[in-house]
């Protein structure tokens, strides 16, 4: 799971999106926090299963998003994983990323509870890697 970030690079900026439009507002805001830092940034998907075959709405939603990060100077990295925090988690220690930006659950309280949240344990498994996570509206 090792991105090739350039290693003179000091902010290193990892955008999580899933397969929903409105994903662009996070990608928008990584290519914009790299501008401010002179860092770099990634757009990480993770997958929850081996295969990587969703539904075509999806996958074209996915491969949209994977080309605006791109033009906006971003790479893209497709991760799989049971377990969406631990993934997140593991590439971004890996990675040296300095900050983690993701977008405010959609979900009720009621699919919380019933699903699972990704933030509030990712947190935790970040909180002694000084990685800053930034939840984005």
């Amino acid at each position: 799971m090792i991105k090739n970030f350039d290693p003179g690079t000091r902010s290193r900026i990892m955008v999580c999106i899933t397969p929903q439009r409105s994903c662009i507002r996070l990608i928008e805001r990584g290519a914009q926090r790299a501008n401010e830092t002179k860092g770099e940034f990634c757009v990480v998907y993770v997958n929850k299963s081996e295969d990587i075959s969703k539904d075509i709405r999806e996958h074209k939603i996915l491969l949209d998003l994977f080309d605006i990060a791109q033009k906006m100077g971003g790479t893209v990295t497709i991760l799989t994983g049971k377990k969406i925090y631990e993934t997140l988690a593991q590439f971004a220690k890996e990675n040296n990323i300095t900050e983690i930006i993701v977008g405010k659950s959609l979900r009720s309280a009621f699919e919380v509870i019933r699903y699972g949240d990704v933030i509030n344990p990712l947190k935790k498994q970040i909180e002694k890697s000084n990685i800053f996570l930034e939840v984005v509206d």
